[in-house]
């Protein structure tokens, strides 16, 4: 029933770590380049981490930035967080620093998990 839009695509969810919005083999809606990932389930690429589930440079997780005032009052983002979101406790938070943000592109956010 939704309207599909340029950018939007299915691919299909492997892996426990994100079951409780996206079961192992779902498949799920995606858009493209997301303007804000802020507590979104977004699909991330990065070259130096490995997903715990596959091991692959991509992975499905919850996007959460730690922030602390700059000089100037502006609020700088000091590191990124990719939470799992799962049942299984064993799953742990990617942990990013500033330096290693800076090689992650957040590629697409899930929309919905197609019946």
């Amino acid at each position: 029933g939704r309207k599909l839009e340029p950018g939007m695509f299915v691919a299909q969810v492997v892996g426990e770590s994100m079951n409780r919005q996206a079961p192992n083999g779902s498949w799920c809606l995606f858009k493209a380049q997301p303007a804000d990932p802020e507590g979104r389930a977004v699909l991330v690429q990065h070259r130096d981490v490995s997903d715990p589930d596959f091991g692959g440079q991509y992975t499905l997780k919850v996007f959460t930035g730690e922030y602390e005032d700059g000089p100037d009052g502006t609020r700088l983002r000091r590191r990124v967080v990719l939470k799992p979101d799962s049942t299984d406790p064993c799953f742990e938070p990617i942990i990013l620093d500033e330096a290693a943000e800076c090689a992650v592109t957040v590629i697409a956010e899930m929309v919905e998990v197609l019946k």
